[in-house]
């Protein structure tokens, strides 16, 4: 059910604009994906998730993972490092040059991400449930729009 009560708003008013009452929702949508994550059996972080999802897909190097999470080789080798330490993934030499270092996913990193993706699915379900079609046809355009053009912002970062 929608309750368009804006006293249960904590960052957005009734005048706030559709930027903020969409800042303040990815904010909120962020604090309820880490906390799904966390109560997990092999609890992660949403980093942690994305780089499992990424290595799965095939982004198997370093380089990669940086340009796709736009962040510098020491914090993804850190996040790295600890998910080889929790024994999610593997390190191996790339088949095409030995000063390449290849990622690849173990069964429990593979169980963890599975996991997650299914917490995380449901979630987005339950989400959208009650939200009746006439309000979400124009709806996913829009936000699929808004989405897309976020990316030239990261781009540029």
């Amino acid at each position: 059910m929608i309750n368009d009560d804006t006293e249960t708003f904590d960052e957005v008013g009734s005048d706030a604009d559709v930027g903020e009452v969409l800042l303040a929702l990815g904010g909120r949508l962020t604090r309820l994906q880490t906390e799904i994550l966390a109560g997990l059996d092999q609890s992660l972080t949403i980093r942690q998730y994305r780089i499992l999802s990424r290595v799965g897909s095939g982004h198997t190097s370093l380089t990669a993972l940086c340009k796709l999470a736009h962040r510098n080789p020491s914090t993804m080798s850190e996040s790295v490092d600890k998910m080889v330490t929790r024994g999610f993934l593997i390190r191996g030499t790339s088949d095409t040059s030995r000063r390449t270092m290849r990622l690849a996913l173990t069964p429990l990193g593979v169980e963890a991400r599975d996991a997650a993706r299914r917490a995380l699915e449901k979630f987005a379900a339950e989400l959208t449930a009650g939200l009746p079609a006439e309000m979400r046809s124009p709806l996913l355009p829009a936000l699929r729009r808004i989405y897309f053009d976020t990316q030239g912002h990261l781009d540029d970062r």
